[in-house]
């Protein structure tokens, strides 16, 4: 099964076809391009090498992007939009009335 978190899919074109990102890839890259263009194309910091590079089940494509997609939706949504939007319904509507509309909120 592909993970879609771990594409290789360019900014400008995120829905095209792609397919996913892995060690093999990242040599193939590596051999092919120079160092701005992998840095500019594809994200690729070609003098860093993780150290999970030759862990047999350790592919650093698979264990982090994940990861990192949750803790951005994570942090810009949970911790920093909601909070933003208690402290606007308390300015509005004062503490008791804010408290109950985040109650209805979390209900649905």
């Amino acid at each position: 099964m592909q993970d879609v978190n771990s594409c290789t899919s360019l900014p400008p074109d995120i829905d095209g076809a792609a397919g996913p990102r892995t060690n093999a890839l990242t040599d193939i890259l590596l051999a092919t391009f120079d160092t701005n263009t992998l840095q500019q194309e594809y994200g690729v910091d070609a003098p860093v090498v993780p150290f999970t590079r030759d862990f047999p089940h350790a592919d650093i494509h698979k264990l982090i992007l994940s990861d990192l997609l949750h803790q951005v939706i994570k942090g810009t949504f949970k911790d920093h939009l909601v909070a933003w939007v208690g402290e606007y319904l308390e300015v509005v509507h004062g503490t008791v009335q804010a408290n109950w509309i985040m109650d209805e909120i979390d209900q649905r």
